[in-house]
């Protein structure tokens, strides 16, 4: 079931997320990267090399969250996506399927030579208090 379509919406519209995961060492890290958003799928697709701290962090520990948000001047324009996900390094016919996708919006990455990641959405909470302070929406992937 797909989430409301403000959820939606808010994920097209941006194209920077925060991503914080666990180190091999079991400490915490965190990233900022460029993503694309495979509706169908409800994926966010990235590109991380996996000798960068959290690429490497994403084989050893697959469970990750982020957020994806905006910086307004007053809280009553506050908006934001919290969420959990599972990492995977794409291989094959779905790493081509992501690549292109992702390089339609950011044709510059053709230059980047990094596997390509999905983040499958598995839970996401949104804040929106162009809807009223504090209002959230909530959204948990279903078993497939």
């Amino acid at each position: 079931m797909l989430p409301n379509k403000k959820i939606l919406e808010f994920i097209n519209k941006h194209h920077v997320l925060s991503l914080s995961m666990i180190l091999p060492d079991h400490q915490l890290w965190a990233c900022n990267a460029f993503y694309v958003f495979n509706e169908d799928s409800m994926c966010l697709y990235i590109l991380s090399d996996v000798k960068t701290i959290h690429g490497n962090a994403m084989l050893t520990h697959s469970h990750v969250a982020g957020t994806i948000s905006i910086a307004p001047k007053t809280v009553a324009k506050i908006q934001g996506i919290q969420f959990q996900a599972i990492a995977s390094r794409l291989a094959d016919h779905d790493a081509t399927q992501a690549y292109s996708h992702y390089y339609r919006k950011f044709p510059f990455a053709r230059m980047i030579k990094a596997p390509i990641w999905s983040l499958k959405l598995q839970r996401i909470k949104m804040t929106n208090n162009l809807m009223g302070f504090a209002h959230k929406t909530h959204w948990v992937r279903t078993v497939e």
